[in-house]
């Protein structure tokens, strides 16, 4: 979303750290150009500058002060010496503002109340900003030779805008450079949650689908092994079942790595019957479902997938049962064993299965029920609140 709002703006070229930067220093040069030209030959409108050998060097220098502060302030490498840098730009134009009888020397207001801006912090920084542009307003009305007094209000007013937007604009084009530094961060962020968001998407599915096939086929080979001797036809069979199993494993594995798996309550229940019934135990399906939305009906096919891995992994149950139909306002799912293994301290197939719920405002609750039975419950809205 960040990437999309930031190149549909008119200021995309500016989203790089590296172009604010370059954009802050433009917008200082014509400042300071103004300056030092003012300076070394009063732009046709000031008389020649007789201290010129003079003024010119504390315009450049005024100006790279006032440049240096801008930088490490909208880079965040400003400390403590913000506040020199600051007495610096304001040193370098009060100086030669003693020496001046015209205006030249007073547009220096917009690096000082820049600069005040930019070093203090709260109210301060107000007092910081505006304090210089009053006092350049004073040195104005005290300097110019006009009587007429509507005459003097709109020269006032239209000086005192041009002081304030100079001095603006240098604090909001630091500000761009932060936002750009912040931006930058962000994305590096946002990319670093979206990697970490698919590793734990990638392993859940893994975890999900590869436990139940791996399972299939570690009962399907120790079933084959005991058949062997006595019915090598049988065991054929079963063998050539493990041989199915694995291609399924391996075209759901290239699934998960494309993020393109389809998982329903039908097809999981279907194999979760045929699964358990082939390892001995009996299972029960009880299916009462409304209508379910397509997100619904996945959720609850990795919850049976889910349980059924598990029961075989480590449950010793010869019994299950598996029910489904509505629940409140949504869909109840239940799946409850009579044979609850030791807890194995890993949550990780239940942990993923609940974060799958709660994408869809549902609930997952595993609980042992009665002496050796165990219960996984799935409740999920038929619409997402």
């Amino acid at each position: 979303m960040i990437a999309a709002l930031t190149a549909s703006s008119p200021l995309a070229v500016l989203a790089t750290p590296r172009r604010a930067r370059w954009a802050l220093v433009l917008v200082h040069l014509p400042m300071i150009g103004y300056l030092v030209a003012a300076c070394w030959n009063g732009l046709g409108v000031y008389t020649p500058d007789a201290h010129r050998a003079l003024d010119v060097p504390f315009a450049f220098a005024l100006g790279a002060a006032q440049l240096t502060l801008s930088l490490r302030v909208a880079t965040g490498r400003a400390g403590a010496e913000r506040f020199a840098l600051w007495a610096l730009v304001v040193a370098l134009a009060v100086v030669p503002l003693l020496r001046h009888a015209d205006l030249r020397w007073v547009v220096t207001v917009w690096f000082v109340a820049a600069a005040g801006g930019m070093a203090f912090g709260g109210y301060l920084r107000v007092v910081a900003f505006v304090v210089p542009l009053v006092a350049a307003i004073v040195r104005v009305h005290t300097i110019s030779p006009e009587t007429d007094a509507s005459y003097v209000v709109y020269y006032l007013g239209y000086t005192t805008t041009i002081f304030a937007l100079g001095a603006g604009c240098l604090v909001a084009a630091t500000r761009v450079v932060q936002v750009a530094i912040e931006l930058s961060a962000s994305r590096s962020e946002l990319a670093d949650l979206a990697s970490r968001a698919e590793r734990r998407r990638a392993g859940r599915d893994l975890h999900d689908t590869l436990g139940q096939r791996l399972s299939a086929i570690s009962i399907k080979g120790d079933l084959a092994a005991a058949l062997w001797s006595d019915q090598p036809e049988a065991a054929a069979r079963e063998i050539g079942e493990i041989a199915r199993i694995a291609a399924r494993a391996v075209r759901e594995l290239d699934d998960v790595a494309h993020d393109e798996q389809e998982v329903s309550f039908d097809d999981e229940a279907a194999r979760a019957v045929a699964l358990l019934g082939s390892a001995g135990v009996r299972t029960q399906l009880r299916d009462h479902r409304p209508p379910l939305p397509s997100d619904v009906d996945r959720l609850l096919g990795w919850a049976v997938r889910e349980a059924s891995t598990n029961l075989l992994r480590h449950s010793t149950a010869v019994t299950c049962s598996i029910e489904v139909g509505p629940g409140g306002s949504g869909v109840l799912l239940e799946i409850v064993n009579d044979g609850a293994g030791r807890p194995s301290g890993r949550l990780g197939g239940l942990a993923g299965l609940a974060e799958r719920a709660r994408a869809l405002d549902g609930v997952v609750a595993a609980e042992r029920v009665g002496r050796d039975g165990f219960r996984v419950r799935v409740s999920a809205p038929l619409e997402p609140r």
